[in-house]
């Protein structure tokens, strides 16, 4: 009986000794895990956007060839208007970096006397360091530059329509856009003195305007995407017994656009207005699959193959309006 009387007090004992360890510990924190907490809190990521606004230049500017519901200027007219709410995305205050400017498939219209590039950009990045620089420019000389750039983007939309060129998608992004990328490196900057850090990186977002069809003078298999092409590939898959368009394209790398020698990992691509030539003037497909299912998925694939990973791609706009609402909502995505 003394036995077990012995061995009951001492597990009684053994159960209070465990239970105030336990209660005593209810706060107690892995050390590690906490100093790691602290620090996340102290650092605080944005980006600085470095903006092109890619113009196709060939005839599909030409309503009276290729009529569509709202002009290309006035759909980069839209996002001039909101440069403030863009400075503003992510919370941004101060100490932006962006860079907003027109950059051309084509060089050659920039032998135009008239046109200058430098009045098609609004670039932030000059008053790196310069917080009162750039908030007085904000104040003063903003909405001066922004209709600078609204009126030249006019002028290059009309001397494009009456010196009518090709326009080299391909080789654009495999050459012509390399001096305008930033690189993605971001920087740290102490803010306050409790050590937070500004955790900034560089994103280039290309914004290019095109109805998606890929036809220039080089007709050698795998740098076009014309009609022809897309004609061949619906009639292939409408005699196969495919079910799925995309798996059935992917099929085919003979169908595939040749991925570019420079890698476009440091790229966020949205591209605006397709213009699906498959549809009747009310908007109804006169075939199926459409023009631009097919170019989508060919465009998608092209891109990523040559390293990009964030695409988006949107059929022609009705509203103007609808231009700002799809670049903010790409840009408030990118990480």
């Amino acid at each position: 009986m003394i036995n077990i009387f012995f061995r009951t007090t001492i597990n009684i004992i053994f159960i209070i000794i465990l239970n105030l360890l336990l209660i005593g510990c209810n706060g107690c924190t892995d050390p590690d895990k906490e100093n790691k907490v602290i620090a996340e809190k102290k650092q605080v990521y944005i980006n600085d956007y470095n903006i092109l606004l890619v113009p196709d230049l060939s005839n599909r500017i030409n309503q009276s060839i290729h009529p569509k519901p709202v002009e290309d200027s006035l759909l980069i007219n839209n996002i001039l208007d909101h440069t403030s709410d863009i400075l503003q995305l992510q919370s941004r205050t101060t100490n932006v970096l962006d860079i907003y400017k027109i950059d051309f498939i084509n060089r050659g219209i920039l032998n135009n006397n008239s046109i200058k590039a430098k009045e098609v950009e609004i670039n932030f990045r000059r008053f790196k360091g310069n917080l009162v620089g750039a908030s007085e420019y904000k104040r003063k000389e903003l909405q001066k530059d922004i209709n600078t750039f609204k009126n030249n983007t006019k002028n290059i939309y009309s001397y494009a329509i009456s010196h009518p060129s090709g326009s080299d998608i391909w080789n654009y992004f495999n050459e012509t856009i390399i001096p305008n990328v930033l690189p993605e490196d971001g920087e740290e900057t102490n803010l306050t003195t409790a050590d937070v850090k500004l955790i900034k990186k560089n994103k280039n977002v290309v914004v290019l305007f095109t109805d998606g069809y890929i036809e220039n003078l080089n007709q050698t298999k795998g740098y076009k995407l014309d009609q022809k092409l897309i004609n061949s590939i619906r009639t292939s898959y409408q005699k196969s017994d495919a079910d799925n368009l995309e798996k059935f394209i992917l099929s085919h790398p003979e169908y595939s656009l040749k991925s570019t020698e420079n890698n476009l990992s440091s790229l966020n691509i949205l591209i605006f207005e397709i213009i699906d030539r498959s549809l009747d003037s009310n908007g109804v497909a006169k075939y199926q699959p459409t023009d631009f299912q097919i170019i989508k998925i060919l465009w998608t694939k092209w891109l990523k193959d040559s390293g990009c990973t964030n695409i988006e791609i949107h059929q022609a706009f009705n509203k103007k309006e609808e231009a700002y609402e799809k670049l903010s909502a790409f840009l408030e995505k990118l990480k």
